[in-house]
């Protein structure tokens, strides 16, 4: 790495790291606004809310880390603009658009990191951090996490599940009915069951009661009784019934798409929500990248305003990129535009303005 590409990672990173730490203890300030009363009221120890607060940062990144990178491009290139160090640079023979490589080099990283912790840790995180708050409001904790009669097609397998209650904690379902079709949608054979459990990969039944069925639905032979059995044959896992009833915030895009492919039967008004939802994931964490290109052109012209301008119109820059996302976002979910256009299409046109600007610095 050259001496100038490492001064002007440091003259970067250092005001971006100053700005994820405001912007970081800023949504904590924030956060115990809201849900300080709900802590003091269910007696929530100290530590449980340290704990709750360390959790809830992956799933704020997604929100504070573009913003903190457009306020240190717009501090760090007017700065080096003010002291006159870009046009000393450039008269030496280097291209403006060699300098930006290293702000644009930050700004791609920071999407693949954003958006890998997007999509493995902060769904679970922010489901977490949800389910936290919502047990100390409730005077039966445990209530939070017990599910009640869930009613599951699985289109892979055929196959239907009843569910009486399901704890999202440990798995546990009490209260189970399980329906094997056929491919002409008639029962072929019905296992119930008064628990299950998921361990070491597989569900095990207790209290099992199995009968099969001809293809007119008339029993074949007694049921079949079994006091504890290990189900390998149903492969459905813990994370279908968790999908079920999750809100799309809580899901990854991996889980949307299996949503999708297992709930085909749906109407199409639903599935254009989850599909709305789905590119608007995937599509996220390329803030970042567009956010740092969009700062280039207006840090380096605004070096000699003073930084106020710089910081008004980063807040401008937000304001009508995220009204734009939320206007996609909307007109996808009511089916008046494409799920792919409605969550790119904030994107591309942020991603165009920013290339002509910054084409027009040359």
């Amino acid at each position: 790495m050259k001496i100038i590409d490492r001064y002007l990672l440091r003259t970067f990173l250092v005001p971006f790291f100053y700005c994820l730490t405001a912007f970081m203890m800023m949504y904590v300030i924030f956060d115990l606004f809201d849900n300080l009363n709900d802590f003091v009221e269910g007696q929530t120890p100290l530590l449980l809310v340290v704990k709750y607060y360390l959790i809830l940062f992956p799933s704020v990144l997604i929100r504070i880390v573009p913003i903190s990178l457009l306020l240190a491009v717009l501090y760090s290139l007017s700065t080096l603009t003010k002291n006159n160090e870009l046009t000393a640079m450039r008269a030496s023979g280097i291209s403006i658009l060699r300098l930006m490589v290293p702000f644009l080099a930050v700004g791609f990283l920071f999407t693949l990191v954003v958006g890998i912790v997007h999509e493995t840790v902060s769904p679970r995180a922010a489901y977490w951090c949800f389910n936290f708050v919502r047990e100390q409001k409730r005077n039966d904790p445990a209530a939070v996490y017990i599910k009640h009669d869930l009613a599951i097609k699985h289109q892979g397998t055929r196959r239907i599940w009843l569910v009486g209650e399901f704890d999202i904690r440990d798995y546990r379902m009490k209260q189970i009915e399980v329906i094997q079709q056929r491919e002409d949608t008639s029962d072929a054979k019905k296992i119930r069951a008064k628990e299950a459990q998921w361990l070491d990969g597989h569900w095990w039944f207790r209290d099992v009661v199995e009968q099969v069925y001809d293809q007119d639905g008339n029993p074949m032979g007694p049921p079949r009784f079994a006091l504890t059995e290990e189900m390998e044959e149903l492969t459905e896992q813990p994370s279908l019934f968790l999908n079920e009833f999750k809100d799309p915030e809580f899901l990854s895009s991996l889980e949307l798409m299996d949503y999708l492919n297992t709930h085909q039967h749906r109407e199409a008004p639903a599935l254009a929500r989850i599909q709305a939802d789905l590119h608007s994931r995937l599509a996220m964490p390329w803030t970042c990248f567009i956010v740092t290109l969009l700062g280039i052109p207006f840090g380096s012209q605004t070096g000699r305003k003073g930084a106020f301008l710089g910081v008004a119109l980063s807040i401008g820059l937000f304001f009508g990129y995220y009204v734009l996302v939320n206007v996609g976002l909307g007109l996808a979910k009511s089916m008046l535009v494409p799920a792919v256009v409605g969550g790119w299409l904030p994107n591309l046109i942020f991603l165009g303005i920013g290339m002509v600007m910054v084409y027009r610095m040359r």
